[in-house]
């Protein structure tokens, strides 16, 4: 026999699920912010503009890109995480803001696994590893073979301290108890141009830079850092083939701040996936180093977590913290 109690607590149900069906389908009743923590006209911020234009048009809004860089993609995470859960902010997400920033600060505005709900993944941008001609390999496990004869001798040029490629290589050291000497560089000009010079004999980057450098035998390609092959490398291992488990790249994902709507956060999931399985927009962000990669918001959210164990391993076994 149901009691009144029991029956306020099914009606309040009721009422309640009605009215959150009720608001998913009147969204969007107005222009949808997607927060981009990440300067205008990088790679980010570019993916962010190529999926907000075909989201928008599918879900019938308007979505505007809004750059919140600073403080190594913190400014732009804790404005989304202090949002409100009502379907009008997204944010664009790296690794940085949701699987590393808590292992290298001791203190964040923001609690990455609390204050954001995965919506769908976008993709990943791996790296190549890279050598000039005068290196003594022609092979990625030739070149660890020599690396471990003659460690530190090899300089490595890499985008920067603290950046992806540094993380990459360290994570390469660790996995094969090799040691090379990196250089730091601002930009990917001044480090190509130095490696091709023979000025460092290796280069950790984005493979659609280098490409043409190695169809030109000015380079060569020697391993990439995602889980599998690159589809413009097929001949070139990945590191996981020689380490299981490897992995280092820049992936792209939309969370929104938790509590949002289930109904609204599988709509935009539902757009994510037309979008990243299109062949033309394949193919166009493939060019640019991108493989384009999705599913549904549970995917993304178990990549969070692997990617946050992952990255809080090698940061502490390195011991890297920031104040």
């Amino acid at each position: 026999m149901t009691t009144p109690h029991a029956l306020l607590i099914t009606v309040a149900s009721a009422l309640s699920l009605a009215a959150g069906l009720t608001f998913a389908q009147s969204w969007p009743a107005k222009p949808i912010k997607l927060i981009v923590p990440y300067e205008a006209g990088g790679g980010t911020d570019n993916v962010a503009r190529g999926l907000a234009q075909r989201m928008a048009e599918g879900i019938g809004g308007t979505i505007l890109i809004e750059n919140r860089p600073g403080a190594g993609t913190i400014v732009g995470a804790e404005y989304v995480a202090k949002s409100p859960a009502d379907g009008y902010t997204l944010f664009l997400t790296t690794g940085t803001a949701v699987s590393i920033n808590q292992h290298m600060f001791k203190q964040l505005p923001y609690n990455p696994e609390k204050d954001f709900v995965a919506v769908g993944m976008l993709g990943a941008s791996p790296y190549g590893l890279f050598a000039h001609p005068a290196v003594p390999a022609n092979t990625f496990k030739d070149l660890l073979t020599y690396a471990k004869a003659n460690p530190g001798k090899l300089n490595i040029a890499l985008g920067g301290a603290g950046t992806p490629t540094h993380f990459a290589l360290q994570m390469l050291e660790l996995a094969s108890g090799t040691r090379f000497t990196a250089v730091q560089y601002k930009g990917n000009a001044s480090s190509l141009a130095d490696t091709l010079g023979g000025r460092t004999e290796l280069i950790m980057g984005v493979p659609p830079l280098i490409l043409p450098h190695v169809k030109t035998g000015k380079l060569k390609a020697l391993a990439i850092t995602s889980p599998t092959r690159f589809p413009q490398l097929p001949d070139v291992p990945a590191m996981a083939e020689l380490f299981p488990g490897f992995e280092a790249q820049t992936w792209y994902g939309i969370m929104a701040p938790t509590g949002t709507s289930r109904d609204i956060i599988e709509r935009l999931n539902a757009e994510i996936q037309k979008y990243t399985r299109d062949p033309a927009v394949r193919e166009k962000w493939l060019a640019q180093g991108t493989v384009m990669q999705s599913g549904p918001p549970e995917q993304l959210a178990g990549y969070i977590k692997a990617e946050t164990e992952r990255w809080g391993v090698l940061i502490k076994r390195l011991g890297l913290t920031l104040e």
